[in-house]
C-alpha cells in the first residue's frame, strides 16, 4: 500500500471505532498517521541509502519480529494501554501491506537473513521506479488506494472537516471535541 493508503485506512478505522464504540476517544490522529507510515518511514530510507544491495523495500521495520519487541515493549513499560491506537496503526501496516505474502521479511531472521528480495531499490531513483511500477503493475493497489481516498472523503464528512474552523482544530490537536 502507498503511504497515503495507510493513513486513510487507519483515520477511517480510529474514527470508526470512536463513533461506533467509544474507544480511544482522546487518540491523536497525527500520531495515529505516523504509526501508521513509520515501518515505510524507516526501512525505504534504509533501502535507498544504507541497505543499497539488499533488493529488498521491505526490511527491518516489517518483520514480526521488531512489531512484538515493540508491543513487549509497551507492555513491560505500562503503556499498552495509552499506546494501544498507536501500536494497531503501526502493526495494521503489516496487513495493509499484506507481509503474509513476504514471509522470508515477515519471519526474519526465522527464514533466513536476507529479505525478501524484489529489485534494487538502493538509490532515490531506483526507490521512484519501484514506487512508479508498482503503481502500474499491481491494479489491486491502486483499487486499496481509491477506497482509501473514498474513506478520507467520509472521514472529513463525518468530522464536519471541510469547515475551516474544525480544521483548523483538527490540525492543531489532531483529536475532536466531540466524540
Amino acid at each position: 500500500m502507498l503511504p497515503p493508503g495507510h493513513i486513510e485506512f487507519t483515520w477511517a478505522t480510529l474514527n470508526l471505532l470512536q463513533r461506533q464504540f467509544g474507544l480511544f476517544e482522546d487518540a491523536d490522529y497525527r500520531l495515529a498517521a505516523l504509526a501508521a507510515v513509520l515501518p515505510d518511514l524507516i526501512d525505504k530510507p534504509l533501502a535507498t541509502f544504507v541497505l543499497t544491495d539488499s533488493e529488498a523495500a521491505l526490511l527491518y521495520s516489517h518483520t514480526a519480529l521488531l512489531h512484538g519487541g515493540v508491543w513487549l515493549t509497551a507492555a513491560a513499560t505500562g503503556q499498552l494501554e495509552r499506546g494501544l491506537p498507536y501500536l494497531l496503526a503501526f502493526s495494521g501496516h503489516l496487513l495493509a501491506d499484506r507481509m503474509w505474502k513476504f514471509r522470508q521479511t515477515l519471519f526474519w531472521p526465522l527464514r533466513g537473513r536476507r529479505f525478501h528480495r524484489w529489485k534494487h531499490v538502493g538509490s532515490p531513483e531506483a526507490i521512484v521506479q519501484a514506487y512508479l511500477t508498482i503503481i502500474r503493475t499491481k491494479p489491486l493497489l491502486l483499487s486499496f488506494e481509491a477506497i482509501g481516498a473514498l474513506l478520507l472523503v467520509w472521514f472529513i464528512l463525518d468530522r464536519d472537516l471541510w469547515q475551516e474552523e474544525k480544521l483548523a482544530a483538527f490540525v492543531k490537536t489532531g483529536t475532536f471535541s466531540e466524540t
